[in-house]
């Protein structure tokens, strides 16, 4: 009777040894971290333990989230709740499905954790182009065109998607069958340039390099606000018009959009900056005849890099005013020999040079040194 008194004494305090332990594995202390511009994620952080809560990460979500519970690799064992995403940290390898996930990574110095790329041909950054021509980082596809088997036999840490659509929760799905974690970042719906650069604190803390993010983001910030305040009391401010048609549609940003507030911020009149939306407005082709009839100045327009190239996307821009009259210029001006972009690949993590760019497009006078970076002027 005494051994049977003693075993289920030992059983008990075994129970509550184990309660102990799991309460004191989820007793955690957060802090969460106050982001300046950033409205779609939020980082939580404890010791050995980062929370990241990723809100609507693609066009028309409402009401999506994605959490993620980044771990550190020596860190013990932590109990949470199953809608959890568990990524241990830091990552080594890494398949990026967009270009600008790699400006992220250049700035924090890891561009050499790439195992992946989605579009290869698009990648400007001059190392990791020395390491696709030597074969070392394959085209992983895209899409429905993703190649999982290959993806998988890159055995990555981590895949770091991004989605235009809802789409993109089928394709992390499908990798996370595979036991392949996925990220997603959603930097390009923000509104605001300097909000599409906060993601980098996103992505440092997936290499435990926050401080370095900082340092950037707040160095960045700085000179970002000094050339806002440079141009916020010009008396003229040009009305400006972005896009060219494509497919019988003319899409141009929303007036809530992170290129509307780059033009606000650089002195200049969007003709569409009522408009509430942070998406692209489509439009017919005549109905943007009409109303952009008055633009004085025309920016990213397509891939063309003359005035006889918008001449054969549609001849009647002969009689387009703002084809005649106005400035033209294009954001193609650092382009690789397969049309890669660094305008959507590094300039990502440089606003404050694309600021600059277009302060000179609108009011040269006030920056008579600069010499245009991201744009050129088209003939």
């Amino acid at each position: 009777m005494k051994s049977i008194t003693y075993i289920l004494t030992i059983f008990i305090l075994a129970g509550f040894a184990c309660n102990v332990q799991q309460e004191k594995e989820t007793n955690y202390t957060f802090e969460k971290e106050d982001l300046a511009y950033a409205r779609g994620f939020t980082i939580e952080s404890g010791e050995k333990i980062k929370l990241i809560t990723v809100f609507n990460p693609w066009q028309g979500a409402n009401s999506i989230k994605y959490k993620y519970a980044l771990i550190d690799r020596d860190a013990g064992p932590v109990k949470l709740g199953k809608d959890w995403i568990v990524i241990k940290t830091p990552v080594e390898r890494v398949v990026c499905l967009s270009t600008t996930h790699i400006a992220f990574l250049d700035v924090i110095n890891e561009t050499s954790t790439i195992v992946g790329i989605s579009g290869i041909n698009y990648v400007n950054h001059p190392e990791l182009q020395k390491r696709i021509a030597n074969q070392e980082i394959p085209d992983v596809g895209y899409d429905n065109n993703l190649n999982y088997e290959l993806i998988a036999s890159l055995k990555p840490d981590l895949v770091i998607t991004y989605g235009v659509g809802s789409q993109v929760a089928g394709y992390n799905q499908k990798l996370n069958d595979l036991g392949i974690k996925t990220i997603i970042n959603a930097e390009y719906l923000e509104n605001h340039p300097l909000g599409k650069l906060e993601w980098i604190k996103f992505m440092a803390a997936l290499y435990h390099k926050d401080q370095e993010a900082k340092q950037y983001f707040d160095k960045t910030t700085i000179e970002y606000n000094a050339l806002i305040n440079l141009a916020e009391n010009v008396h003229e401010k040009p009305r400006v018009l972005f896009g060219l048609p494509w497919k019988e549609a003319w899409y141009v940003p929303g007036g809530n959009s992170y290129l509307a507030t780059m033009v606000e911020h650089a002195g200049g009149n969007y003709l569409w900056k009522h408009n509430e939306s942070r998406e692209s407005l489509p439009f017919n082709i005549e109905s943007m005849f009409a109303q952009a009839a008055d633009a004085q100045i025309w920016l990213n327009i397509g891939t063309v890099s003359s005035k006889d190239d918008i001449l054969k996307t549609d001849d009647r821009f002969n009689e387009f005013k703002p084809f005649n009259e106005s400035k033209l210029y294009n954001n193609n001006k650092l382009i690789n020999k397969f049309g890669g972009n660094d305008y959507w690949e590094s300039g990502l993590t440089k606003p404050h040079i694309i600021l600059k760019d277009m302060i000179k497009i609108f009011h040269p006078e006030l920056l008579p040194d600069h010499e245009l970076v991201y744009y050129t002027r088209i003939e």
